[in-house]
């Protein structure tokens, strides 16, 4: 009888590990599907996504020029015998971080408003405009479209740990093209990141913002000075 009593004991426990195992199971599963809970790492939306940035045009070959990473000009091509320069809004194609957005659009009215500065300095151009309403249809006249294709704000605890190595620093990747008409005729890429002496020993009690603008203006101006060269302006 003994025997007997012990051998329904082990199938009861059995049956109950059995039980629990498949409560459990479904519980699990369950708690994956409801409303509010937490999904798998893998299985959660990526709050950044990495956009495809517009790929250079055919036939194009950049090369180093001084301090810009990447140029390219059409055969002949020289800035020379144009009226007007026209730089609409730039566009942003790089990866767009939910912490970033301030900045970003920061960033993206820097580029545009730096380049006319800069470019209006070189006496290039009788007109550098952000309006196609003041681009006549019979002038002569060059358009350059902006296209952020890399950037990051940066952080201010890196910087002040490493940021003479680069830690921290904001990055801003600028690629252009110019055309005349519909004619492609000079391409660049230029990349900036804490260019500033101040932004690599002090960066830690620098803005982030401080740092981007700062080297945002140092890419205009090395644009500029890089168009003047070619146009052979002195």
């Amino acid at each position: 009888m003994k025997q007997i009593h012990i051998l329904d004991a082990l199938s009861a426990i059995g049956a109950t590990l059995a039980i629990t195992s498949v409560v459990s199971g479904c519980s699990s599963t369950s708690d994956k599907s409801q409303p509010g809970t937490t999904a798998p790492a893998a299985a959660a939306p990526a709050k950044a996504g990495k956009p495809q940035s517009p790929p250079i045009p055919d036939g194009v070959t950049l090369h180093k020029d001084k301090d810009i990473q990447g140029i390219w000009l059409a055969p002949g091509f020289d800035f020379k015998g144009y009226d007007i320069l026209y730089i609409p809004d730039t566009t942003f194609s790089a990866v767009e971080r939910p912490n970033e957005e301030k900045m970003r659009t920061m960033s993206i009215g820097a580029v545009q408003q730096q380049l006319v500065e800069a470019l209006v300095a070189t006496r290039l151009f009788k007109t550098v405009t952000i309006r196609a309403g003041e681009v006549p249809t019979d002038s002569r006249s060059l358009k350059l479209v902006n296209t952020i294709i890399e950037y990051e704000k940066g952080g201010g605890g890196a910087r002040y740990f490493a940021g003479l190595y680069g830690a921290g620093q904001p990055v801003i990747k600028v690629r252009g093209q110019m055309y005349d008409g519909d004619k492609l005729v000079f391409v660049y890429e230029a990349k900036r990141s804490g260019e500033s002496g101040g932004a690599r020993m002090f960066g830690g009690y620098k803005s982030d913002e401080d740092i981007q603008r700062n080297d945002i203006r140092d890419l205009a101006v090395d644009l500029a000075d890089c168009m003047k060269r070619h146009a052979k302006v002195q």
